[in-house]
């Protein structure tokens, strides 16, 4: 990856130095071109652009086109005026056959070579994203570290006869808190739930942040009957009157809804999605 990432830049350099060369060059012959090549080298200069202007958009088959058809038709022009007239072709006028495709040449390299680092950097971000396990807004771990934990946590609790739990709690006019407060105040009361759910279950008990939504997913190793004294102590803390205390000026009322369900293997199997989904459905039922 870093021999790719390093012959991307090369290209691009490359690229980059062989087109101020030959931007010089066309520059060099308008400036020095008569009278009667100058509105030739003009016409031919602003051509070239648009070649060069085709492949910097990436649509390389049409800048090959353009930059064809340009010189096939200055060169045929040049030929016909020759023979017709007898008259010498400039050593200027050769520049022009050449330096066009050259440039837009230059301009690909550029192209490619950039790309190439965009591909790299797109590829190193989706692994980065694959990896991370920490949601950024809670600190919390996040939806597939959950996945990873029960799909180990369940094998766990087989072998060794215990129970286990997966409770989600949501806000309940999430969408509406988002709406009246700003977002620094509404990610600090996201954060401020997550830190009381914490602080109210277990050390045991494992909380991932699913969403930033506020949505959190408790890892419970307890039966149902002790999710449900869980489940009792989060709603108290999260909707107490002062709980969000200090984050505006005046305070802020959150109802939560929250569910719970006993993993069941016979029901559940080895499909943790499933689960997940069959907390979630649970949810429309907290009113």
């Amino acid at each position: 990856m870093v021999r790719k990432r390093a012959t991307g830049y090369l290209v691009q350099d490359m690229g980059l130095i062989l087109f101020l060369l030959c931007v010089g060059i066309m520059a060099f012959t308008v400036g020095n071109a008569g009278s009667g090549l100058m509105f030739e080298f003009v016409i031919l200069l602003l051509g070239t652009f648009l070649a060069i202007l085709l492949a910097g958009f990436k649509l390389i088959s049409l800048s090959v086109v353009t930059v064809g058809f340009e010189i096939l038709v200055y060169t045929a022009y040049k030929i016909f005026e020759a023979y017709a007239y007898s008259n010498a072709i400039d050593a200027l006028c050769y520049v022009w056959i050449l330096v066009p495709v050259i440039s837009v040449a230059s301009m690909y390299m550029f192209v490619y070579g950039s790309r190439q680092t965009e591909m790299e950097n797109d590829v190193l971000r989706e692994q980065v994203e694959e990896l991370v396990m920490i949601n950024s807004l809670t600190g919390l771990y996040n939806l597939r570290s959950l996945y990873m934990d029960l799909q180990k946590q369940a094998a766990y609790a087989e072998r060794n006869n215990i129970s286990l739990c997966l409770m989600i709690v949501q806000i309940r006019y999430e969408q509406e808190l988002k709406n009246i407060l700003s977002r620094s105040h509404y990610e600090a009361m996201i954060q401020k739930m997550a830190n009381i759910i914490v602080d109210t279950v277990r050390v045991e008990d494992r909380v991932y942040s699913l969403d930033n939504k506020g949505t959190v997913g408790i890892m419970l190793t307890c039966d149902k009957e002790g999710s449900e004294s869980a489940k009792n102590r989060i709603r108290s803390r999260i909707e107490e009157k002062d709980a969000f205390k200090g984050i505006t000026d005046s305070s802020i009322n959150v109802e939560i809804r929250i569910a719970c369900l006993q993993y069941d293997k016979e029901q559940i199997g080895t499909d943790m999605i499933l689960f997940k989904q069959r907390v979630e459905n649970e949810l429309q039922y907290d009113v």
